[in-house]
């Protein structure tokens, strides 16, 4: 009976888990670093789960040749068929975001996961820091049982402190991969002589990403102003394309605040009315009052991103070219990976989890393939 091991039990680990429980003489481990399954799952979308976007295309990823390939196998139509077999219902919003009927991120985590299917093994609070292939099967750390094949699925350190990551993946050294940095994705930018003043204050604008005069992307939406930055989706996305550069010198973000009013004057505005307090948040109004600016192109220079504590998802990982068209690793036998594990990261709405669960479904249509294990060599 072939023997499967997951290392983690986030949302692609969890969803292959779901997929593999319909073959029949298969064993699946789900080795999981934490108490419960789904951590982050269970938190995104604000606790709805914001499973898939109906909208996805390869731009919207760091590597769109990649995420060609991916969704040459898997549609959003494929995952809705997918998630419907379990029994979720889904809901969409008219930007594409797909959501479970309940709103709720905990029903996503019900009917992906059952530790009391007699196929599932789970091995809770267990951190795989060793993995070797020895004799035709893979082991891993000091755990009993050798098996046939191992995914990865363990994820990123995005959101996590800093003493929990410290020797988070550190298996991976044992796989001489190429792996990216890290950095953090889906994430506030730290702002240069920031304007303490507008902290909570939060506006709609239309924000732009600029490196020098080059504008990298532009995106509407609500603007969060931190202690020592801003934050918000809109900004969340402008730090994925942010991270895409090579070269991250000279970046700034110009707002629009009269994102809607292109004809509008500012300048007879004030001449009747004699300030703009009936235009701005107070707090922005305030700053105008002691150091007027362009409200249709208020500069914030970049000095950073926040920190992986922050981020949703991370930029870097295990670089495309290390898997082939069925995620396996090409320099080793019988492994492979999916989700956050590789180098290929999304905006906000649905589409890293969409890239999760698909390439879990990509993994699963190649490991319930009837041959898959009857010509494998052993020594």
């Amino acid at each position: 009976m072939p023997k499967i091991a997951i290392i983690g039990a986030g949302a692609s680990g969890l969803f292959l888990s779901r997929l593999l429980r319909e073959r029949p003489g298969v064993e699946i481990y789900l080795f999981e670093r934490c108490k419960q399954v789904g951590t982050k799952l269970r938190a995104s979308g604000g606790g709805k789960a914001n499973i898939f976007n109906t909208l996805v295309t390869p731009d919207c990823y760091n590597h769109p040749e990649f995420a060609t390939k991916i969704l040459e196998k898997v549609t959003p139509k494929d995952m809705r068929i997918s998630f419907e077999s379990f029994g979720l219902e889904m809901c969409a919003d008219e930007e594409g975001r797909v959501y479970p009927l309940s709103e709720y991120s905990q029903t996503v985590v019900d009917v992906l996961w059952n530790p009391e299917h007699p196929q599932i093994h789970p091995v809770m609070e267990y951190e795989i820091t060793r993995i070797w292939h020895e004799n035709g099967q893979w082991h891993l750390n000091d755990y009993p049982t050798a098996f046939d094949t191992v995914v990865l699925a363990s994820g990123t350190p995005a959101n996590m402190i800093p003493k929990n990551r410290r020797q988070y993946n550190s298996y991976l050294s044992d796989l001489h991969l190429e792996i990216h940095p890290w950095q953090p994705s889906l994430v506030g930018f730290k702002i240069k002589d920031y304007p303490k003043s507008l902290s909570g204050c939060r506006v709609k604008a239309i924000a732009e990403l600029y490196q020098g005069q080059q504008l990298i992307h532009e995106e509407f939406g609500e603007i969060t102003f931190k202690d020592d930055g801003v934050s918000g989706i809109v900004i969340l996305n402008l730090s994925a394309y942010y991270n895409r550069l090579d070269d991250k010198r000279d970046c700034y973000i110009s707002l629009n605040f009269l994102y809607d009013r292109d004809s509008f004057d500012v300048a007879a505005h004030l001449q009747q009315h004699g300030s703009l307090q009936g235009i701005l948040h107070p707090k922005l109004n305030a700053l105008y009052e002691r150091k007027p600016f362009d409200i249709r192109n208020f500069i914030l220079e970049v000095e950073e991103p926040y920190d992986l504590t922050f981020a949703q998802v991370c930029h870097g990982g295990i670089d495309v070219k290390e898997v082939d068209e069925h995620l396996a690793i090409k320099k080793h036998p019988f492994l492979y990976a999916m989700g956050e594990m590789l180098d290929m990261d999304g905006i906000c709405g649905g589409y890293n989890l969409f890239f999760a669960f698909a390439t879990a479904l990509i993994v699963a249509e190649e490991l319930c393939k009837p041959s898959k294990y009857s010509r494998r060599p052993r020594r």
